[in-house]
């Protein structure tokens, strides 16, 4: 790796860390907060999608957020089949795998997620947990497409990218008296599906793929410096007209 490269990376696992940590700030959302997550770790692992789950107040899973649509897909099957690499992470708080889908003690282990997974093109997945001690608040799904495996140091990088992102979740939680903690998840899947239905509206509007939607919202959400979350409720509420999205000139004179 060049300097040039090696530079680059540092800044850029500096940055990781530091807007992970930066969670006592007004008006903080979760969802956006787990987005910043994905990012870093799409960004700075050698794996194709990255998904979060996180445990509820009664201890169930919920999926609360992807890196893509397939990803966020995958998830809700693993909470619908009550099995899956994020399941037994949560469950064990520990690292689980990277294991290979095209194993056969992949399909033994897991079977109706595996042939989900494999389905959806992904050829090996790992989870590491949201852990900080004994408290397991969820755990992130690592998927790759390239069946030659996840490399450890990417594990390793992946554990330590949600360890801090778990301690940011915590000192926020600190921050807020026991109802605001309980809502915090409840608010989070809210949000998740306001996001989901934007992207349907941006999809149906721009004629473009969900994760293509979801891209386009961010960039708006980044650009204008504010939550993803409030930028998808006012394109709900028709208050945000998709035509003020940073479109490529060439897809705008098809619309």
């Amino acid at each position: 790796m060049r300097d040039g490269a090696v530079g680059e990376r540092d800044e850029q696992l500096a940055r990781a860390f530091v807007e992970l940590a930066d969670t006592l700030v007004e008006g903080f959302y979760l969802v956006d907060f787990l987005h910043v997550l994905t990012d870093h770790m799409i960004a700075l692992l050698d794996v194709t999608a990255i998904g979060v789950v996180m445990v509820d107040a009664q201890g169930r899973l919920v999926d609360v957020t992807a890196s893509t649509h397939t990803a966020h897909q995958l998830e809700e099957a693993q909470v619908e089949f009550d099995e899956g690499p994020c399941r037994d992470c949560c469950l064990q708080g520990e690292q689980v795998g990277p294991v290979g889908l095209t194993l056969p003690a992949a399909a033994e282990r897991w079977p109706r997620f595996t042939q989900t997974a494999r389905a959806a093109g992904f050829a090996t997945v790992a989870a590491v947990p949201l852990r900080l001690r004994d408290e397991v608040i969820g755990a992130v799904n690592i998927f790759h497409s390239d069946p030659v495996g996840i490399h450890p140091a990417s594990l390793r990088l992946a554990q330590a990218l949600a360890d801090a992102a778990t301690i940011g979740i915590l000192h926020q939680r600190i921050s807020q008296n026991q109802a605001e903690r309980v809502s915090q998840l409840q608010t989070a899947l809210n949000s998740r599906i306001t996001i989901e239905q934007a992207k349907g509206v941006v999809g149906a509007l721009l004629h473009v793929t969900p994760d293509a939607a979801f891209g386009y919202l961010r960039a708006h959400a980044r650009s204008n410096q504010t939550s993803l979350t409030k930028v998808c409720q006012l394109v709900v509420e028709g208050q945000l007209s998709v035509e003020t999205f940073a479109v490529p000139q060439d897809r705008k004179r098809h619309l």
